[in-house]
């Protein structure tokens, strides 16, 4: 997973919906040692679910130290913070996909996969 952090990437993470606790964490890896979302899941939860019924729904938010992407399915979220100056765009297509192919609810390990193949496909078109 080392490329992954290489390639910017700083964590993944996907935040569910608990009908009675509220947001919640179903899973995170942070790959630099300091990202984490676990203290502001409902913070985040809010940020980007708070137009879906609207179909105004960000796709990502710029931070001073970081960019988060996000795509949902239904009300699970998969959220990726890169680092500043990473492609977005690249990496919203990568979520969208992965959260498409596990129908919103990809493992930690699928995930990391699939997202480790993406970035490696990628590093090879650009070489």
């Amino acid at each position: 997973m080392e490329s992954l952090k290489d390639y910017g990437l700083k964590a993944v993470a996907l935040i569910g919906m608990d009908q009675e606790y509220g947001p919640m964490l179903k899973w995170e890896t942070s790959l630099d040692g300091e990202t984490s979302v676990k203290d502001m899941i409902a913070e985040f939860y809010t940020m980007f679910m708070v137009g879906m019924h609207r179909d105004i729904l960000p796709k990502a938010i710029v931070f001073e130290d970081k960019n988060v992407v996000v795509s949902s399915y239904k009300y699970n979220l998969l959220c990726l913070f890169l680092k500043r100056g990473v492609d977005i765009e690249s990496f919203m297509t990568y979520a969208e996909s992965i959260m498409n192919k596990y129908s919103g609810n990809p493992s930690k390990l699928s995930c990391l996969r699939s997202l480790a193949a993406r970035v490696n496909q990628f590093w090879k078109k650009n070489q």
